[in-house]
């Protein structure tokens, strides 16, 4: 009995030993990690990291030896560490620009769930326990589809699922064939189906923004009275591609987003932008910026633009300490910086 006890006692010891600093991992052996997984029966979550990367270093100690991250992640997937410099080619092969950047696989190597960057324990580990729903649900559809390929439905709420996972391969199949589907939008499909991809493709580190605006275009014949409230939404991001070629042009896109429909979404984005994007970054006129947030935040307190407002307001202070306001002029620098409150890639 007392060997028994002394047995069960060292295993304890053991696995918490190796929960402790994160969960059992294998290193650089993806193939390895994919024969597990399919033995087990278990997804494969995919840690890209790099030698004398901050983050990475950061999200291995905070958030993946976290107790109950780790022990989520060993007892759902089997865990492979890649180093994305000794490995470019794989690296290339699941679009890793960047580290740390996190995929959570099908056995098959479909990805089902991607998080690039650092993110806390607990935002961690609720989109790791998203993943196993997510795939039960991908493979529901997928069933749904080889029985009726032609379903627009099935085919929008695979791509959207495949979409927010980072899948923009996979999406894109998906979303172009629901819009084909439902070419007039009778369904309802097909706006949100390029709607979906422009979005899709913009998250992308570095996106396609021909195909963007190809989806944007799409997205404004079929919504072209912004009955559907898609056409505020597309112009606006039209305008935010814009930004960069030709500041004075996307200046006046969304004074006219702000103008044409009031009280949207759209228009919410738009003054934001326009505060955010042109008033401080282009002209660094700080005062008229912080009082157009200002004025955001009391109009629509509620709306998610109005929330972003405070942290825009921390990053103007910065602004204004670092660099002295530039003189008036009619034509605005060609290349903005990126726009304050947003979350980088």
């Amino acid at each position: 009995m007392t060997r028994v006890v002394l047995s069960v006692l060292l295993a304890a010891a053991a696995s918490g030993a190796a929960l402790a600093g994160g969960p059992e991992w294998i290193e650089n052996d993806y193939d390895k990690a994919v024969a597990r997984a399919k033995e087990a029966g278990k997804l494969v979550h995919v840690h890209w990291r790099r030698e004398g990367c901050r983050w990475c270093a950061d999200l291995q100690e905070k958030t993946l030896a976290a107790d109950e991250v780790a022990a989520f992640l060993a007892e759902t997937f089997v865990n492979v560490r890649m180093d994305r410099e000794k490995y470019p080619q794989l690296a290339q092969r699941f679009r890793v620009e960047s580290t740390p950047d996190t995929q959570f696989l099908a056995p098959d190597g479909r990805l089902i769930r991607r998080v690039t960057g650092f993110l806390p324990a607990a935002e961690f580990l609720a989109e790791a326990k998203a993943v196993p729903g997510a795939w039960k649900r991908m493979q529901e559809l997928e069933a749904a589809l080889a029985a009726n390929a032609a379903d627009a439905a099935t085919r929008l709420e695979l791509g959207r699922l495949l979409a927010g996972g980072g899948d923009l391969d996979g999406a894109e199949k998906h979303l172009r064939a629901a819009a084909e589907a439902d070419k007039d939008n009778a369904a309802g499909a097909a706006l949100e189906a390029w709607w979906t991809l422009a979005e899709a493709v913009m998250r992308e580190e570095k996106p396609d923004v021909g195909k963007a605006k190809e989806a944007l275009g799409k997205v404004q014949e079929l919504d072209p009275k912004n009955e559907k409230g898609r056409l505020d939404d597309a112009s606006v991001l039209l305008a935010r591609i814009q930004l960069n070629s030709d500041p004075k042009g996307a200046r006046e896109a969304l004074e006219k987003v702000a103008a044409d429909w009031p009280g949207t979404d759209g228009a919410a984005e738009a003054a934001f932008v326009l505060a955010a994007a042109i008033l401080a970054e282009i002209d660094r006129d700080y005062d008229a910026a912080e009082a157009a947030l200002k004025k955001l935040a009391a109009d629509r307190p509620d709306d998610p633009w109005a929330k972003r407002v405070p942290l825009a307001l921390e990053q103007l202070a910065v602004m204004r300490k670092e660099s002295p306001p530039a003189p008036k002029k009619d034509t605005p620098k060609d290349t903005p910086p990126e726009t304050p409150g947003e979350t980088p890639k």
